[in-house]
């Protein structure tokens, strides 16, 4: 795998799990940019023995779980809030503790 391709590949998985998504996606962008870039300059015998579409498909396979698991996450802890709020509103006193939402 070229440095490029390596140094995106890094830095989308740091962007994912940091859940910067707008950087995420750029970064996805730019990764399979480069990556279409890179494969059209590869002779076709080097093409058949490459491993770099494998890579490719499990980083963005990684990067997509990784984004519906955060989502999923976010979701429950909104929901959380939201079934608080309502116990709040009906008088009663729930501790919020560990819950924690990001934007």
């Amino acid at each position: 795998m070229p440095p490029a391709l390596d140094n995106l590949s890094r830095e989308l998985r740091s962007a994912v799990l940091g859940e910067e998504h707008v950087r995420a996606e750029r970064l996805v962008q730019e990764y399979t940019e480069a990556l279409q870039r890179f494969w059209s300059t590869l002779p076709e015998p080097d093409r058949a023995a490459s491993e770099i579409p494998k890579i490719a498909q499990e980083l963005l396979q990684w990067t997509r779980q990784m984004t519906l698991l955060q989502r999923a996450l976010a979701a429950r802890q909104l929901a959380i809030l939201h079934k608080a709020g309502r116990y709040r509103a009906a008088g009663g006193s729930p501790t919020l503790t560990g819950v924690e939402v990001r934007g």
